[in-house]
Parts: C-alpha cells; sequence; structure tokens
C-alpha cells in the first residue's frame, strides 16, 4: 500500500466516493483501527471488534436513526479497551461548512476540516486527504470537536456524519464507548 505521501495529492480536502483515493483512505484507517484491535486484544487478553461508526457509540439510543452532528462543541472521552478513528464525512447540509478538532478538552488543535465541497459532490461523501495519524484517539484520552454552520443562527445540528471505525471489546458491540 502507498505511504499517505505516496497517495497522489495531500492537503486539506476530501476525496470523493467515486475515486480510488476514497477507497484507499478507508481501507488504510481500516488498517490502523485493526492493529489498535489486535494491540489491546494481546495486551488485555480480551476479544476485540472493528466496527462503523454508529450514534449509539456517542450515546444516542437505539431507536435513533439519525445521523446527525451537533453543532458547535462536542467533547468525548473514550472509554479504556476502545478507539475511534475518523476518517471522512457524508455532508448532506448546505450549511455545514467545517469541522475543528483538538486532542484533550481543547488543549492541542490537531486541525480543521472544510467539509462544504462534500455536499456539492453528487455522493455527498468524502475521505480526508489530509494526515490522519492525528486524527486517532483510543482509551481514556479525550478529544473535542466543533462543528460549524455558518448560517445566523447557527442551528442545533447538520444533515452530516462522520466516517469513522470504532474498536471496543467484541461484548460491547453496538454500545456507548465514551463517558460523555
Amino acid at each position: 500500500m502507498a505511504l499517505p505521501a505516496e497517495r497522489g495529492i495531500q492537503g486539506g480536502f476530501f476525496a470523493p466516493l467515486h475515486r480510488d483515493e476514497f477507497y484507499n483512505i478507508l481501507t488504510e484507517r481500516y488498517n490502523a483501527a485493526r492493529s489498535e484491535a489486535a494491540r489491546v486484544a494481546g495486551k488485555e487478553n480480551i476479544d476485540m471488534k472493528v466496527e462503523y461508526f454508529k450514534p449509539v457509540h456517542f450515546g444516542a439510543g437505539f431507536t435513533s436513526l439519525l445521523y446527525q452532528l451537533p453543532t458547535g462543541v462536542t467533547t468525548k472521552t473514550l472509554l479504556q479497551n476502545t478507539a475511534f478513528f475518523p476518517w471522512g464525512i457524508q455532508n448532506l447540509d448546505s450549511c455545514f461548512d467545517r469541522i475543528a478538532w483538538w486532542q484533550g478538552a481543547g488543549v492541542k488543535y490537531i486541525g480543521e476540516m472544510f467539509t462544504l465541497p462534500v455536499f456539492y459532490y453528487q455522493e455527498h461523501q468524502g475521505a480526508w486527504k489530509g494526515n490522519l495519524l492525528g486524527y486517532e484517539f483510543r482509551g481514556g484520552e479525550t478529544f473535542r470537536f466543533e462543528v460549524h454552520c455558518f448560517t445566523s443562527p447557527m442551528p442545533d445540528h447538520v444533515d452530516a456524519w462522520l466516517h469513522a471505525w470504532i474498536v471496543l471489546p467484541s461484548t460491547q458491540s453496538g454500545t456507548l464507548i465514551t463517558t460523555a
């Protein structure tokens, strides 16, 4: 597999679903999540699983079918033996223009993803072509993201969802992975 710098054009934008780059990024991040699952399984001697990020992982009930992101600042702390590997976005909202990320509760700025172009992709999905190594969050770590919508007043959510892989114990499949 090509290293990130060898994948072609790099930078702060998204590869659409119809480009091979999308699947290369998806696969690269899935492999990183699998490696983390294997590391935790070996260290803790428990069966681990990698699954796609769903609302229930951040506390939405099982009945929630709405894949919506809250606007403003969201801070999460991962439970032990879990991990969160965001790698892309689905954007169905014409006002959702960017999402910014921090490690800790706003301690270390990671970067900003400008998401509005994804709304104009035919599939409304994109994989982040920037350096995703900083966007890996593991058990016990706190991270923060800020979803921005350029309309005023800002709505309480946008019709968008993060593409991400979740690593968690097999016995906790489809459950909350954060303390807050």
